[in-house]
């Protein structure tokens, strides 16, 4: 029973210092940010690009837009190679 409670604590506390470095982590980049801007205006716009999550898509390829090279004739290859 003892080794359970012993555990939870360990848990609990393993989990207050990952929480704490998180916090000192985002404090750091505020203070970083806070330095290299000129005015209040672009700290704000600093923090905010910080907040900011970009989502960036690969685009698919189609299986028609893949011709082997042994295949491709010279015309159609520098056709290609202008567009």
């Amino acid at each position: 029973m003892i080794e359970v409670i012993l555990m939870a604590i360990i848990l609990i506390l393993c989990g207050l210092l990952a929480w704490h470095e998180r916090e000192a982590r985002l404090e750091r980049a505020k203070l970083i940010n806070a330095l290299i801007s000129k005015n209040a205006q672009e700290m704000v716009n600093l923090d905010l690009a910080d907040k900011t999550q970009i989502k960036a898509e690969t685009p698919q390829l189609q299986k028609s837009d893949l011709i082997p090279i042994e295949n491709l004739e010279q015309e159609v290859f520098e056709k290609a190679i202008k567009e």
